[in-house]
């Protein structure tokens, strides 16, 4: 009996060696001279991230990594991103590099998106800033996946400008959400009331805030000529907005000829009541708080600019009125 139980003590014994000899063993960095940058996908687990590193000899063993790891307290993620390791680091400074994030600084491009840009003049900017080939932004601009991911009907209109920074390890995709959302997080927040108060749709809000953008120069009267297009649909008058016949022509032409305003496209909005199918561009902050909020206080239904190199306009109540306005900017 005595001999079995010191048996079963040596047993024990050489076990408890072993698995204190194999613990101390896995600790250890691999130190074989190799150095390398470790790319963390997003969407890897713990378990994905031990067994590449183990695949790649950064560790010695892949369950030890996994062991220390659950240790941890909170077990925090282990952030997707590019790292430098090498083999002389432990496993345990790894894995606080790992969940830190402490990756390494990556090249950035910086691209400005200016308010009034069309979808196209936008994406050809992010393809020219970024290297990002055109086709696959342009792709993307019209794949339903993408546009049902971001809760838009449509991308035209939804770019919010603004200057960005972008990663360069960053795709189309990640570029175009975080412009879409970056935009989004800029709406006011009593979306709902507002939208109560107009009786528009979020979209067509955005619809009337591009052609906010491209008829007003100054901000201060955003709101006014957002009310006046607003009066104008609530009098089942036609909108008659000469950016929206630009848009549908192609191309922006500082004098329309009568003949311009008769083109057939639903985007003419001299041929067509309401508004158009869609924005016209991508409309800055200020033409959307104006859309969100149009001044109809004083009943204007027309507008014209004064010609005088400001950017003011002239705003009447009557046809009658507006006709005067023209007639006193002739000349000028």
């Amino acid at each position: 009996m005595k001999r079995k139980v010191l048996i079963l003590s040596v047993a024990i014994l050489i076990i408890a060696i072993t698995g204190i000899a194999s613990l101390q063993w896995c600790s250890r960095p691999p130190s074989k001279g190799m150095e390398c940058i470790f790319t963390v996908e997003k969407g890897w687990g713990a378990r994905r991230i031990s067994q590449v590193l183990s695949d790649s000899g950064l560790v010695r063993c892949r369950l030890y990594l996994l062991w220390s790891y659950s240790r941890l307290d909170g077990s925090p993620p282990m952030q997707a991103g590019i790292y430098y390791f090498d083999d002389s680091m432990t496993p345990d400074s790894i894995l606080g590099i790992l969940t830190r994030g402490d990756v390494l600084p990556v090249e950035t491009s910086w691209v400005t998106i200016s308010p009034g840009l069309t979808l196209t003049q936008s994406i050809s900017l992010l393809s020219e800033g970024t290297g990002i080939p055109l086709i696959v932004l342009e792709s993307l601009s019209t794949d339903s996946i993408f546009l049902v991911s971001n809760d838009l009907p449509v991308l035209e209109g939804y770019l919010f400008p603004e200057t960005y920074e972008f990663a360069d390890t960053l795709d189309a995709s990640e570029i175009l959400t975080r412009i879409i959302q970056t935009g989004k997080a800029r709406w006011p927040e009593d979306i709902d009331e507002l939208l109560e108060n107009t009786g528009l749709t979020l979209h067509e809000t955005i619809i009337l805030a591009s052609i906010v953008e491209r008829e007003a120069r100054v901000d201060s009267e955003r709101a006014v000529v957002a009310g006046v297009f607003l009066s104008r649909m609530r009098n089942g008058m036609k909108l008659e907005s000469c950016a929206t016949v630009q848009y549908a022509l192609g191309f922006v032409k500082e004098v329309l000829l009568y003949s311009d305003l008769e083109i057939e496209d639903p985007y003419n909005t001299y041929l067509y009541e309401g508004l158009p199918p869609g924005p016209i561009c991508s409309p800055g902050l200020p033409s959307i708080d104006a859309a969100f909020s149009p001044d109809t206080a004083e009943g204007y239904l027309y507008f014209v600019s004064r010609e005088d190199g400001t950017g003011i306009h002239l705003f009447a109540r009557t046809y009658r009125g507006h006709l005067a306005n023209i007639r006193s900017t002739a000349g000028r």
